[in-house]
């Protein structure tokens, strides 16, 4: 599977919305696909309430 390919998956799966995953990918596309997956966290535990 081609490197953005995988990385736009790997959003998908952690649950980013669909119209947010380009500009993600702009952001993370220089990245390698390893070092992504260590820093971003499922899109849930983002916007949990942390109250």
């Amino acid at each position: 599977m081609e490197h953005k390919e995988k990385m736009k998956k790997l959003l998908r799966e952690y649950g980013y919305p669909e119209e947010s995953i380009p500009r993600l990918m702009q952001e993370i596309g220089s990245m390698s696909y390893d070092r992504v997956k260590k820093l971003i966290l499922p899109y849930n535990d983002i916007t949990a309430d942390k109250n």
